[in-house]
């Protein structure tokens, strides 16, 4: 992964988590509405949803890690193939938060946190999760919810929105949201039909079923939260937004009955996303690094890929890079296009100063692959710790007109300006950002900004950025009518 990573903490402004109010256990999966067709249609749900996106990066801690993003979307849209009803693009997001929860909603916006990932056990658990939250999108849960409460309280939209993302944002912001709101709009709130939770489950499992995973994680992942929750203080039941996981777990049980186990193989991609998450964010470097090596010293362990790849990050992280490297070399000499060490390589290598190296083995994978999130970040990445930044803006550049919207991507861009001193440019990248995470009234000042440094005599680039300007308050006032 790139080590710049950033998560963003801006203030919130429409989260869209999905939680139970229960706060301090964290122990309850979570789960989302959908939408109804008259007053949200699929055009304004698609609207919101690309909203919501630029609000998850203001104010959530997304993480911004291209390993992670690429697994978690493969894994997620492996899925969406076999969803019914799908009408849009699916978006997967890692969160990260130390409780076990997950939410769906508008355009396709599915988020995990990251403790979901950790406690699942095996990839057909985690995709049990993230199939329930697809069928909560695919089955407009929160239209459907936001119609029903419209017809019974004279509520505009805006407002039962506001209700239920804040509620479903964070537990606790939940929480306090829920108490001071209106009664009709906290009875909205808490009542995530049931009906629809159950919907979720069967369709659910049908998907993940499709895809070709173990209809037992979907049961397993339920009787462990049933089992940490246990002796937990819990809320009275009836201020959860979905059914209480032993009321799931029976259910879950029943409609698994007779279904054929998949005895799969376990996933690489799966253990190494677990083992980054771990030691990218939680802990402290020195922590992991007394833990793995103890663990690579244990009978038959000396080989483990898994613990080999941890002590190596974790040595990256201290910026240890000569302890490092002779672990990752040992992964690499096994599996030369694994993408996780490839990631890492490209970390210590930046680190030892080492770019040839780096740049050779990045060029023969992006041949095989090219255009690859993964392997292009990183090699624009390495290109401008090797001052070659040039050369990053002319790979950034195409990948861009591929993803307009990539955070990193744009936050890549706008390094490489500032090293070429680039002022004109540097400010248009900027602004990028900031629209990304709907910083409007910043975003045109730095597009004026811009505007100043450009040659008095280009005036194809004055227009463009004029252009983008009023773009950019068109983009604004739509946000405000929504």
């Amino acid at each position: 992964m790139l080590k710049k990573i950033q998560t963003l903490l801006l203030p919130l402004a429409l989260a869209c988590s999905f939680s139970t109010p229960a706060i301090e256990s964290g122990h309850r999966l979570p789960d989302l509405g959908t939408v109804a067709a008259g007053s949200l249609t699929i055009e304004k749900e698609k609207a919101i949803g690309r909203v919501i996106r630029r609000q998850l990066r203001a104010t959530s801690p997304v993480i911004s890690d291209p390993l992670l993003d690429n697994y978690i979307n493969e894994l997620g849209n492996r899925l969406v193939s076999k969803a019914p009803d799908v009408r849009y693009p699916f978006d997967f997001y890692l969160i990260r938060n130390p409780s076990i929860n997950a939410f769906a909603t508008f355009g396709g916006v599915v988020a995990l946190h990251t403790q979901t990932l950790l406690s699942a056990e095996t990839e057909s658990e985690l995709a049990s999760v993230i199939g329930h939250e697809i069928a909560h999108v695919t089955q407009r849960h929160i239209a459907r919810t936001i119609e029903e409460n419209q017809r019974n309280a004279p509520l505009n939209i805006a407002t039962l929105l506001g209700a239920i993302l804040i509620a479903m944002a964070d537990p606790s912001a939940g929480a306090a949201a829920i108490t001071t709101a209106q009664a009709s709009s906290q009875q909205m709130a808490l009542n995530y039909n049931r009906q629809n939770e159950k919907e979720a489950d069967r369709i659910g499992l049908r998907i993940m079923l499709d895809a070709g995973f173990d209809p037992r994680g979907a049961r397993d992942f339920f009787v462990r939260l049933a089992e940490q929750s246990r002796y937990s203080t819990k809320l009275p039941a009836m201020l959860y937004s979905h059914p209480l996981p032993e009321s799931r777990v029976s259910d879950i049980r029943a409609r698994i009955d007779g279904m054929p186990a998949r005895n799969l193989s376990p996933s690489k991609n799966f253990r190494l996303a677990q083992t980054r998450v771990a030691v990218m964010y939680t802990r402290t470097p020195d922590y992991h690094i007394q833990y793995y090596s103890a663990r690579l010293q244990q009978n038959n362990q000396q080989d483990n890929p898994y613990y080999q790849y941890a002590l190596a990050l974790a040595y990256m992280q201290d910026e240890k890079y000569e302890q490092a490297s002779p672990l990752i070399e040992t992964l690499l000499a096994r599996e030369s296009d694994n993408l996780f060490y490839l990631d890492l390589y490209t970390d210590i290598s930046i680190g030892l100063k080492n770019f040839s190296s780096v740049f050779d083995r990045l060029q023969n994978n992006l041949a095989l692959r090219p255009n690859h999130p993964v392997l292009l970040l990183n090699y624009a990445n390495a290109l401008i710790k090797a001052n070659k930044a040039d050369k990053a803006v002319e790979l950034l550049k195409d990948f861009i007109i591929l993803h307009p919207e990539h955070y990193l991507a744009w936050q890549l861009m706008s390094d490489a300006y500032k090293q070429l001193g680039d002022r004109a440019m540097y400010h248009q990248s900027q602004a990028e950002l900031y629209a990304l995470v709907l910083a409007y009234p910043k975003a045109i000042d730095e597009l004026h900004t811009a505007f100043n440094y450009i040659d008095s005599e280009s005036d194809t680039d004055k227009k463009r950025i004029s252009a983008r300007i009023k773009q950019l308050r068109s983009e604004q006032e739509s946000l405000k009518r929504l």
